[in-house]
């Protein structure tokens, strides 16, 4: 199919927010209201991300680390 074009999309870019959270999770109060798992191309890294922000947006306001985002996406 020519003339389809990919959006930008950085995986690195996408790969380092996620690893940034799961070494500290209160990152996710600096960036929660400007990124949304929508933003982020693989689909992988969407679900990581929405996992974590499942977590920052309960009212017990869970700890983001990497037990807690697998445990989320189990």
């Amino acid at each position: 199919m020519y003339g389809e074009k990919l959006p930008p999309h950085d995986i690195d870019a996408e790969e380092a927010v996620i690893g940034s959270l799961l070494i500290d999770g209160t990152a996710i109060y600096k960036i929660a209201t400007l990124l949304q798992s929508s933003d982020f191309y693989s689909e992988r890294n969407s679900l990581i991300y929405g996992a974590c922000l499942a977590l920052y947006q309960r009212p017990e306001n869970e700890t983001i680390n990497q037990i807690t985002v697998a445990q989320e996406l189990d």
